[in-house]
């Protein structure tokens, strides 16, 4: 399906490359986001040409030129929104659809591991510990209370050892298929995984679980007079009509990339997601230059990187989203690559740090910034983006007072899929607390007795 709308889109597609390239400092659209690009076009395609062979209006000789208009506006609006570089786009052929996926759990209690938790899903792995060492082997270490414990597993040798909290073992025999613990603690022990039959079988279950996607609507409309048309044509050259058109589209653009933007400020700022230990103090120290300190931030994007690494066992982040006054710090970094801020409008792209994106947010609250994932497919993306009808012009309606009105809409859902995918922290302007020496205070003598760093006089 996708190589063949690849194949009949291909124009469309070309075009829409060339608008992707302006709008993101030369490079081109993935593959993923041409076949996001082809399916919305066909959408779109699929749905006037159904409404033409149903029409029998006086106007049908316009209406190929109005399908030519909205197959543009797809073509010229949907590459350049920055989406695609901060979620990943997953179109709908319906006005309602899935994301599908497989997650994997512990099937049986042993040790410290529990029936039916995580393991794995398509977006992280869960955490691992030598309980998940010892889940298929023979050693087993429980958790048990003070008193009568009975193992879960017929212990080899008829004898458990207790680990008490502090860290003492004690040898405790078996007797009747319990033992006595004498306070909380741990007991380890071996049971025989060999023999048949084994009645419970440490085991691994796997079910496919899904999110749901419901596009929802985004609307708007142009209205204008004849009258103001005809002044703004004759006397300054001016089409007010296309105009109109285009700014009703750059305020849909701009609502759709801020409301991605917005979502996922929100994921990172929440108490689980954000790092106070990546915060940014840009007041200057004494005895330090601008360029050195603000460069010194480039340690605590490390540490927002190996946040998440450490989060997921799997990824690193692939985008920064910023306030636009962290850009004038981001300047100082050594590896940051400006890009060209020709035509900047909204959210926009200022550079790479390290290979890694940049955008701009003039929204966000001062000082903030994210870094977060997104790959190719589901399982690396912090969210969705699911476009159904992308932005869509009704017919240009003229009534009889000289009102001319079009509107515009589109539909699409956003969804969160990880929230472990991005990491949130700030820069911050706070005093420096400088510590000065009382004079009043006697200086300690060196250990030769005598005052003075070198123990001079």
């Amino acid at each position: 399906m996708s190589k063949t709308l690849l194949e009949a889109y291909a124009p469309n597609i070309n075009v829409a490359n060339s608008v992707y390239q302006r709008t993101h400092d030369g490079s081109k659209m993935s593959y993923n986001n041409k076949v996001a690009t082809a399916v919305v076009l066909n959408n779109v395609n699929r749905i006037l040409s159904e409404a033409f062979e149903n029409s029998v209006g006086t106007q049908r000789a316009d209406m190929g030129s109005y399908k030519k208009f909205c197959m543009s506006v797809t073509n010229v609006v949907f590459p350049s929104l920055i989406a695609e570089d901060l979620v990943i786009v997953k179109p709908m052929t319906s006005h309602s659809g899935v994301v599908t996926y497989a997650k994997y759990t512990y099937g049986s209690n042993k040790g410290g591991i529990t029936q039916g938790q995580l393991i794995a899903d398509p977006w992280s792995i869960a955490p691992r510990n030598e309980d998940n060492m010892r889940y298929t082997g023979a050693p087993v270490v429980e958790t048990v209370s003070a008193g009568e414990v009975i193992p879960a597993w017929k212990p080899l040798d008829g004898s458990v050892t207790f680990i008490a909290e502090d860290g003492t073992e004690t040898e405790l025999t078996v007797s009747g298929g319990k033992v006595t613990a004498p306070a909380d603690g741990r007991i380890r022990y071996l049971y025989d995984n060999v023999k048949i039959p084994q009645n419970d079988l440490p085991t691994i279950n796997v079910e496919m679980a899904n999110i749901p996607l419901v596009a929802k609507a985004r609307r708007i409309a142009i209205y204008y007079s004849q009258i103001a048309a005809f002044q703004a044509k004759t006397d300054y050259g001016f089409d007010i009509g296309r105009d109109l058109a285009e700014k009703a589209c750059a305020e849909l653009s701009f609502q759709i990339n801020e409301e991605i933007i917005h979502f996922l400020a929100t994921l990172g700022r929440k108490t689980e997601n954000y790092s106070d230990a990546c915060k940014f103090n840009k007041t200057v120290p004494l005895g330090l230059t601008k360029r050195d300190h603000y460069a010194d931030f480039a340690e605590n994007i490390a540490t927002a990187k190996n946040i998440v690494y450490q989060r997921t066992q799997k990824f690193m982040p692939s985008y920064m989203l910023a306030a636009p006054d962290v850009l004038v710090i981001l300047q100082f970094l050594p590896g940051f690559k400006a890009a060209s801020l020709t035509n900047v409008a909204g959210p926009f792209m200022a550079g790479t740090i390290d290979g890694m994106k940049v955008f701009i947010s003039p929204t966000l609250d001062t000082g903030e910034w994210f870094l977060g994932i997104n790959g190719n497919d589901l399982a690396t993306s912090v969210a969705v983006y699911a476009p159904y009808m992308p932005i869509v012009p009704t017919q240009l309606l003229g009534y009889s007072d000289g009102a001319m009105s079009q509107g515009f809409s589109t539909m699409y859902d956003l969804k969160p899929l990880n929230e472990q995918l991005i990491v949130g922290s700030k820069i911050v302007e706070e005093p420096i607390t400088v510590i000065v020496n009382d004079p009043s205070t006697p200086e300690t003598p060196d250990s030769d007795g005598e005052d003075g760093e070198n123990g001079n006089p």
